[in-house]
């Protein structure tokens, strides 16, 4: 029988038996293309708030918020119904150049009531990367300048111009000749930048906190300071926020939380409330240049009607149940456990950062990350490492975490750190 004559076993249950498991881990391998070796840990039958509930009918406890995407939760009712009410009108008309669709200028108009400074104009996309594409060529259109600076342990994507400001040497080598004329430079260092930054120089993109580089914050003269830097020498300032913004760090924006306005700020992830979509937010004269020629850039689902219902609505349930105020609090609740677990552990536990809900702590020795992160998870509790900060976990729960949840991961922390330790003695 042929893959599309076969019954679709994919229902409503919560619950499927060991060989139906096996045979859907080994057709995902044998069907879908795999970056990375092996079976898949576990298959997802469901996600309702900070909770993810496996085949076997088992619940784990959301830490990662599918990689800072589920700010209000997984499958926030208010989310569900305006997905469902969107459906039953359209799907997709076309989003780019001929109509007016009322989801798109909804959430642009939520975006721009939020933003710093005279961002008010939005482009949107589908993923953080296609913004990221997105900014760096409004940049060298704008400005008529070739180069970037970007940073060391910096995360952009994975497509060509995206991947060309990513740090991480070893995942942009394989793929050069990538943009030329980029710089980096080491995150948190003025005088580097202001080495860097020169007459070629069409933008500086930076996180103004550090997603996969291990939630690094820099001091408070850094971001301020590139500003002034990229105002002297005319050059764009971009924040990519694809992470950090939608309440993550306890502001709209994680830029505002030095009352930094740029001149383009990226995000998507969380902005979708759980579907694609992403953002270009920049000033109507900035992105005046994509008018010459028309069509200068341009996308097919960026905007979709149905992933903007959905944004609008988590945007509304962030404003509704002021969760910029509430996740500020509960950080510093998250942040003294993770403490607790330091003076328990602190051969183990080295360092903890983190603003809001967007925490991270590294372990050593290094090697025992992914045990750690397994033997959590075998426990019902799901972390993960960090792409650019080798021996880091990563911890980003939805903002609508309950402080019982936060005692409920630290406690499967301290028993996992404490097994981890008892076999490191034995052996």
């Amino acid at each position: 029988m042929t893959g599309s004559s076969k019954k679709n076993k994919f229902d409503n249950r919560s619950v499927y038996d060991h060989k139906e498991i096996l045979d859907y881990k080994k057709r995902f391998v044998k069907h879908l293309a795999q970056t990375v070796p092996g079976e898949k840990e576990m298959i997802v039958v469901e996600a309702k708030d900070c909770a993810i509930k496996t085949a076997e009918g088992l619940p784990c406890l959301d830490m990662i918020s599918g990689i800072a995407v589920a700010n209000v939760g997984h499958s926030h009712p208010e989310v569900v119904d305006a997905v469902k009410r969107q459906m039953e009108k359209f799907a997709h008309v076309n989003v780019y150049g001929r109509f007016t669709l009322i989801p798109q200028v909804e959430i642009a108009e939520r975006l721009a009531s939020v933003s710093p400074g005279d961002l008010d104009v939005a482009f949107l996309t589908s993923t953080g990367t296609e913004a990221n594409e997105g900014a760096l060529k409004l940049a060298r259109k704008y400005t008529g300048r070739p180069g970037f600076v970007a940073f060391e342990r910096s995360f952009h994507g994975r497509t060509f111009g995206s991947l060309s400001v990513s740090w991480r040497k070893e995942w942009r080598e394989p793929f050069e000749p990538l943009l030329e004329k980029v710089s980096f430079v080491p995150f948190d260092d003025l005088n580097a930048a202001d080495q860097a930054i020169g007459n070629e120089t069409a933008a500086v993109i930076v996180e103004p906190i550090q997603g996969e580089g291990g939630v690094r914050i820099p001091s408070n003269d850094f971001l301020p300071g590139l500003r002034k830097l990229c105002d002297e020498r005319g050059v764009l300032l971009i924040c990519d926020e694809v992470q950090g913004a939608m309440g993550r760090a306890g502001y709209w924006f994680s830029c505002q939380h030095w009352n930094v306005i740029p001149d383009i700020i990226t995000l998507a992830k969380s902005l979708g409330g759980g579907l694609p979509l992403g953002a270009i937010l920049s000033t109507e004269k900035i992105f005046s240049t994509f008018l010459d020629p028309p069509l200068s850039h341009l996308t097919t689902f960026g905007g979709n009607p149905v992933s903007c219902a959905a944004a609008i609505a988590a945007f509304d349930v962030i404003q509704k149940e002021d969760l910029l105020e509430k996740t500020k609090e509960l950080g510093k609740y998250l942040n003294e456990r993770l403490l607790s677990a330091q003076r328990e552990f602190p051969d183990l536990v080295t360092e903890i950062r983190g603003m809001g809900l967007w925490y991270a702590f590294d372990v050593t020795p290094k090697k025992i990350t992914l045990p750690l992160v397994k033997e959590m998870q075998s426990r019902g509790v799901i972390v993960g490492s960090m792409l650019n900060s080798e021996g880091t976990i990563r911890i980003a729960p939805p903002l609508l975490v309950r402080p019982a949840e936060i005692d409920a991961f630290i406690g499967v922390l301290k028993a996992s750190l404490r097994t981890l330790k008892r076999h490191k003695s034995e052996n």
